[in-house]
């Protein structure tokens, strides 16, 4: 049932942390340069319990970032503390970083969802790794220069708003290059509909998705 019509008063929109130029220029050209190298690699993106539902989520994704995973964790732990500050989030203990990187071509897209289900089942469906829970949800844009799509904005809905939303219960961030985005795993959100006139792989809309998972209690 849509919060609204439950009676529930709307929230605000969730706290977001944005980091700009996130990573140095050599490990921002090393990202693409493996996003490219690993054309074949990308496979369809699935949803919560491996379905494939290209009406709710049309992109491409790869789990392995080889040498990159590192580099991303290491600046992650790095910009923790601010990234705590910025979401009112209460230091945790980092156990585990779960990443993805995504192409989304043209059409591409996401429909609104939690990183979370919420409800009395989240831990059977919370972090992608056994004994862990996600808290925060991060995404790393990058792409080719010229930039070769449109669109591809993260839209998030303020806390509470349900499925007739109204002018003002979202915010969209725009996917700028080398930039981070963070926010609390359990506020729904979206990616708006990618245009890519070339359709070429190289010209995608290109992020890392980014989730800082602490142990759950009692495994």
């Amino acid at each position: 049932m849509a919060a609204e019509q439950a009676g529930a008063t709307k929230g605000p929109l969730p706290p977001v942390a944005i980091h700009k130029q996130f990573l140095s220029p050599a490990d921002h050209a090393a990202m693409l340069d493996w996003a490219l190298s690993r054309e074949s690699s990308f496979k369809a993106s699935r949803l919560f319990g491996n379905e494939v539902d290209p009406g709710r989520r049309l992109s491409r994704s790869l789990r392995d970032l080889g040498p990159l995973r590192s580099v991303l964790e290491r600046e992650l732990a790095a910009h923790a503390p601010d990234i705590f500050r910025k979401t009112g989030t209460r230091p945790f203990a980092i156990a585990q970083y779960e990443l993805e990187m995504v192409a989304y071509g043209d059409g591409a897209h996401f429909a609104a969802h939690t990183d979370i289900p919420i409800g009395t089942d989240h831990r059977d469906h919370g972090a992608r790794f056994a004994g862990f829970d996600r808290l925060l949800s991060g995404v790393y844009y990058f792409h080719a220069e010229p930039k070769g799509f449109t669109g591809g904005e993260l839209r998030l809905f303020r806390f509470g708003a349900g499925a007739a939303e109204e002018p003002g219960d979202w915010m969209d961030v725009p996917p700028e290059q080398n930039s981070l985005v963070v926010f609390p795993s359990w506020a729904r959100h979206q990616v708006l509909p990618v245009s890519c006139s070339s359709g070429f792989f190289q010209d995608s809309r290109f992020a890392v998705n980014c989730w800082l998972c602490r142990d759950r209690p009692n495994g």
